[in-house]
């Protein structure tokens, strides 16, 4: 027998707001639905776990090619920057092989970066290595599109050109920020001719990009000189690790802000990672346990993916997927390393519901409360209404025209490590402080 679906009990308390779910506005909810690397086991220990299986049951579809610290680099699969890039010994593809493998076989879409992984960043030196680099990059991307050097004939969509060429740690000195501007031109070109179908862009810039006097100084520069030299620019990526919510409708609005002033009007925005911020690496205090592990920081990044389908965000890989290990639980992944899901990849898997309802309506409440929510509605005409309370106070709340109907309501919060599944009967629903709730409302 099915198991019976715990109803909510009603609250006796009357509501403190009324959410109404309006007609349908001109934009689409977009699957944002991508992560970085996996889904094979990531970090030393033989028994971390292999994530296909769970990543296809929370709904991922995209996979970027980054940080897997050695394999789909270039420092790794072109390891000889004065090596002929037109000879097949110039390559080995060994290890960079079986990650692709893992992600086409899992039935997942490559997201493919061009660059190197923190720890292996090798910028070209100078302009013959840099020559060889862009060719180079032609033939790897070959190889795993046109199933060159016995490879691969995936029919993915993006290449991104590099990784924080803002940041040191990927584009170290003596090299520049111009060097970098080169190399993005002269390689997105090069894409392009080999390639008219491919969408190219770049450069995962780092927050500062709109935070700072210095980073909107570098984008605006590399901007200037992708219009001045005609080179492509199908889509601008950027990241962004915040505890702010706000800092994802700020950062969009910034960018599109800066990309229409310089022409890019058509250049779609990309966000190729984003998680929350804990400031220092290792930190197991009780804040940085919430904001990687627990509803806090579920509900934050929920409220960032509905900012980002509000402010134009076209593709999100979120950073990352698995843990490199158990004794790293405040690492960036939406797993831990033995496979477990935290609670942001609980809250994952309400998106992928929310995203298969695509057609956008107008939401609003009254009063205005510091709740963030999207509504969606599918072809068959359900509704779903998504609701992030990142803050720690519990709100009430009554959606107009569901009086007397039963909803179905899926929340994930610290009360559980599964999805919680229940069923609606009053008229005033309770959503908790740093709480995720998706309500079904049926034709």
């Amino acid at each position: 027998m099915p198991t019976a679906i715990p109803t909510m009990t009603p609250s006796p308390l009357p509501a403190d707001l009324i959410i109404t779910i309006g007609g349908t506005t001109d934009q689409t909810i977009q699957p944002l639905l991508g992560v970085n690397i996996g889904p094979a086991p990531a970090g030393e220990d033989p028994n971390n776990a292999d994530l296909a299986n769970a990543y296809r049951q929370i709904g991922v579809t995209l996979i970027r090619t980054h940080d897997f610290y050695g394999p789909l680099d270039m420092s790794v699969m072109y390891p000889g920057r004065t090596r002929d890039p037109a000879k097949s010994q110039s390559y080995d593809f060994r290890a960079s092989d079986a990650m692709w493998r893992a992600i086409v076989e899992g039935g997942f879409e490559p997201y493919f970066r061009l660059g190197d992984s923190w720890n292996n960043a090798k910028p070209p030196a100078d302009a013959r290595e840099r020559a060889n680099w862009v060719r180079a990059a032609v033939e790897v991307i070959r190889h795993y599109r046109q199933g060159q050097w016995d490879g691969f004939t995936t029919p993915f969509r993006y290449v991104e050109i590099w990784n924080e060429p803002d940041n040191q740690q990927f584009w170290p000195k003596p090299r520049t920020a111009r060097e970098y501007f080169q190399l993005y031109v002269e390689t997105a070109r090069a894409l392009k001719q080999a390639f008219p179908d491919l969408l190219v862009g770049g450069p995962g810039i780092t927050q500062m990009g709109f935070r700072t006097p210095q980073g909107q100084e570098w984008l605006r520069s590399f901007l200037t000189y992708v219009k001045q030299n005609r080179a492509p620019l199908d889509f601008f990526s950027w990241h962004l690790y915040s505890n702010d919510p706000s800092d994802c409708v700020n950062a969009a609005s910034s960018y599109r802000r800066e990309l229409d002033a310089l022409g890019f009007g058509a250049t779609a925005m990309h966000v190729t990672e984003w998680n929350t911020d804990i400031r220092q690496a290792g930190d197991r205090s009780p804040e940085a346990i919430a904001l990687r592990t627990g509803g806090k920081g579920a509900a934050i990044l929920t409220a960032a993916w509905i900012a980002m389908q509000q402010n134009g965000v076209a593709v999100s890989t979120f950073y990352r997927g698995p843990d490199p290990a158990m004794d790293a639980p405040t690492f960036y992944g939406m797993f831990y390393a033995n496979g477990k899901p935290k609670r942001i990849a609980l809250a994952f898997s309400l998106w992928t519901q929310v995203a298969a309802h695509p057609q956008q309506l107008e939401v609003s409440s009254a009063p205005q409360a510091a709740l963030w929510m999207l509504a969606g509605r599918s072809e068959s005409g359900e509704t779903v209404l998504l609701i992030a309370n990142p803050e720690d106070t519990p709100l009430r709340y009554s959606i107009t025209g569901t009086e007397g109907r039963r909803l179905a309501l899926s929340q994930v919060n610290d009360a559980s490590d599964q999805v919680q599944s229940l069923t609606v009967d009053g008229p005033v629903i309770e959503i908790g402080g740093e709480t995720v709730q998706m309500v079904t409302i049926p034709t």
